[in-house]
């Protein structure tokens, strides 16, 4: 353009711009001309910023878009115009209203052009409309804020298509965004609509996860656009969440409360779109920030008192907050941030956040990570670094199930080591409830019918060779839990008695059940080895062995035993070292018949002051016996102080003391560790051939023998095929004629 021209285009007044009709301002004046004319009114006051501004919306801009001509300059100086206009005004007076209708309705007709002009010019655009949203008072009249609300929805509507069709991630981004958030977080603060901070939330999203696969997450660091995104979602659900009750009342209209906690539900599932989304790494702030989420009291039921809103939570919270653990868990970055709070200061409670993590774990399909499993095994031992979680029935079951679960839904071979070998703790509690959650395990399993004959094999092979390692009769806690599993596996593979041997105790022992038979068997075996006093280790050992297995088929008839030995155990009993017989003795001997009880009890010397359990429990029964004579003949004996609490606290009558019950009660784990734990060692299963007599050998062939004629109708064609080879065997040792 000529200066002439120019010159002549910048004379034109603001009212003669105003009446040129909209299909020719094209051809009469150049967009920078209208630029220019537009600052000349505003300088020599012919015009104000808001009318120049209203010319604009309503007709130059249109113009020029429907020509494809670039605004990028106008636009730029519409900002400049407006932001004089917000910083001298004080209100919306009539003429700013009608600038605002103008806008919301050039955004209603003209947001396609805007597409076509180019994506600098779009973010400019936005920006000054936000700038415009800003100016429009929240608590404005109700048509200012329907207006304001218009205008928001368009610029988000606008963006959302923007980004669909971008290729890169501009730096002039980040400042558009922040500001869309600061707009999210101002609405989040009034209820009048609980929409539009979640549009502005959703429209964020949307850009940040288009954006994210414009850049490089595996190798470079966390991209700025990125963090704040996640932490605007977060902190939106925090606000939320404390915005629900202030000073313990419901702010919340009842009538509002399940669009309330659907709005939750839509930042959950904002902040799933992005972990969705091929996230390699997370910033430790961003950690910090989410995994604070996960220990929020607030996004779980049982926070509130309310049935209602439990409801709610349980809906629109709860499930979608452990999708999105799901998503989180496996970033090292959130594991520290977890174990850093559940092990450091201060000491809260963070059992529900622990269990949630080993939830996502087990839901997972991905392949667990070794520092996850790391992670698992800290986290069981914080559950249970003291009794506290053992000794509450509800929090024992839910963890139960949680790691039952996780073993039985993640085969790693490291957690089930991890477990085994906590079976071997000289921490009982630790012990019992490893084992409690391999039988939980296992008994999934069998319920999946995921076990096969080799499998069961094996762990009968396994089981029994760590029964072996334990002294012939341990008292060791661990050895129950190792029976337990023995006995379990035997059943489930329908296996048939060892030979009813000493060689064979701790078998029989784990798996022995009540049968007439066999009960018949083990009192002969007794009647042999109980002639006389042994002189012999083998035989004591064996005598009560034999004691011990019929404790197991108790309804045997042992009677006649009791009086014939009953010199003979008088005698054994006087010796020092024989604590293992008299635990024996009487423990069978409470399941004996009364006259059978007053006969041993009548000629049982006072024995006061002798701390064997079994022998105190067993006087203790006759003291509160029904039987007269019972009591009276056990009132002589006296039972230790310590012991006769424990047996009236067993009988649910609990001796009163000057010392509360709560004081008695210590969780604490020096309460119950013991001094000492078992090792397996591989040593301790090897027995030599000639530890054990031929006699002896020949004889469990015999007693074998008698067994296994009652069980051959389970044979398949390997057994038959060993039947023969131990025939063959057999057959070979036979005395040449």
């Amino acid at each position: 353009m000529s200066e002439e021209s120019e010159n002549q285009a910048i004379s034109l007044s603001f009212s003669e711009l105003q009446a040129i009709d909209q299909e020719d301002i094209i051809l009469l004046v150049d967009v920078d001309s209208a630029v220019n004319i537009s600052k000349a009114c505003i300088a020599n006051d012919s015009a104000d910023r808001v009318e120049v501004l209203t010319l604009w919306f309503s007709k130059l801009l249109r113009a020029y878009l429907d020509e494809s001509v670039c605004c990028f300059q106008a636009v730029k100086s519409m900002c400049d115009w407006f932001f004089h206009v917000s910083n001298n005004s004080y209100g919306v007076n009539s003429d700013q209203t009608k600038l605002f209708n103008e806008v919301l309705a050039f955004l209603t007709a003209y947001r396609n052009h805007l597409l076509k002009a180019g994506e600098r010019l779009v973010h400019w655009f936005a920006n000054l409309l936000l700038f415009m949203i800003d100016f429009l008072e929240e608590e404005g009249k109700e048509s200012e804020h329907q207006v304001r609300v218009g205008i928001h929805f368009e610029v988000l509507s606008l963006l959302k298509k923007n980004t669909s069709e971008s290729k890169t991630f501009q730096p002039r981004i980040t400042p558009l965004m922040q500001t869309i958030m600061q707009h999210a977080e101002s609405a989040r603060n009034n209820f009048r609509d609980l929409e539009l901070p979640v549009k502005s939330s959703d429209t964020i999203t949307y850009m940040c996860v288009h954006y994210m696969s414009c850049v490089n997450l595996k190798d470079e660091p966390m991209p700025q656009w990125l963090k704040e995104t996640i932490l605007h979602l977060c902190k939106m659900v925090f606000g939320y969440l404390e915005d629900l009750y202030k000073n313990g009342l419901l702010t919340v209209p009842e009538e509002k409360l399940k669009e309330f906690m659907k709005v939750m539900r839509a930042y959950f599932l904002m902040l799933q779109q992005i972990f969705r989304n091929g996230l390699m790494q997370v910033d430790r702030n961003v950690a910090v920030c989410i995994m604070d989420l996960f220990m929020c009291d607030e996004t779980t039921p049982s926070h509130y008192s309310e049935e209602y809103i439990q409801q709610l939570i349980s809906t629109y919270v709860r499930p979608y907050i452990m999708e999105l653990y799901e998503l989180i868990y496996s970033f090292e970055e959130c594991q520290e941030y977890l174990l850093f709070s559940i092990f450091g200061p201060p000491e809260e409670d963070y059992f529900d956040v622990c269990l949630d993590f080993v939830t996502a774990v087990s839901t997972d399909d991905a392949d667990v990570l070794p520092k996850t499993c790391q992670t698992l095994q800290k986290i069981f031992e914080y559950l249970f670094k003291d009794a506290t979680n053992f000794v509450n029935a509800e929090r024992y079951e839910r963890v139960m199930d949680a790691f039952g679960s996780l073993l039985y839904l993640v085969p790693i071979k490291e957690l089930h080591s991890y477990f085994c070998a906590g079976l071997f703790q000289k921490d009982i509690i630790t012990s019992q409830v490893c084992a409690d959650i391999l039988m939980l395990c296992f008994r999934l399993k069998e319920e999946n019918k995921c076990w096969t004959p080799i499998d069961i094999e094996q762990a009968i092979v396994f089981w029994n060779k760590c029964n072996n390692s334990y002294c012939m009769f341990s008292k060791n806690p661990s050895q129950w839990h190792v029976q337990r599993f023995l006995k379990y596996f035997h059943c489930l593979g329908k296996q048939g008695l060892p030979a009813l041997s000493i060689r064979n105790f701790r078998h029989l022992l784990a798996v022995i059940t009540e049968d007439k038979q066999i009960g018949i068997q083990l009192l002969n075996r007794l009647d042999h080895v109980s002639s006389a006093a042994p002189t012999q280790v083998k035989d004591y050992y064996e005598m009560v062995a034999m004691l011990e297995l019929l404790v197991k088929n108790r309804h045997t008839d042992c009677s006649q035993w009791f009086q014939r030995s009953s010199d003979m155990s008088k005698k054994v009993m006087s010796i020092a070292n024989s604590t293992t017989f008299t635990s024996a003795y009487f423990k069978l001997l409470a399941f004996a018949n009364k006259p059978t009880q007053l006969l041993i009890l009548r000629g049982l010397a006072s024995g006061n002051g002798c701390t064997n359990w079994h022998r105190q429990r067993f006087i203790d029964a006759c003291k509160v016996s029904d039987d007269a004579q019972l009591k009276a003949f056990s009132a002589r004996h006296l039972i230790d102080a310590d012991a006769q609490l424990l047996l009236e606290t067993m009988r649910g009558k609990p001796k009163t003391s000057d010392t509360s019950v709560d004081g008695l009660f210590d969780v604490s784990k020096s309460s119950y560790t013991r001094n000492s734990e078992h090792k397996c060692l591989v040593s301790s299963l090897k027995r030599k051939r000639n530890e054990i007599p031929p006699k002896q050998i020949l004889l469990d062939i015999y007693e074998g023998s008698l067994q296994l004629s009652q069980s051959t109708d389970d044979f398949d064609a390997a057994d038959w095929d060993l039947h023969k080879k131990v025939l063959a065997n057999l057959s070979s040792i036979l005395p040449r004629s």
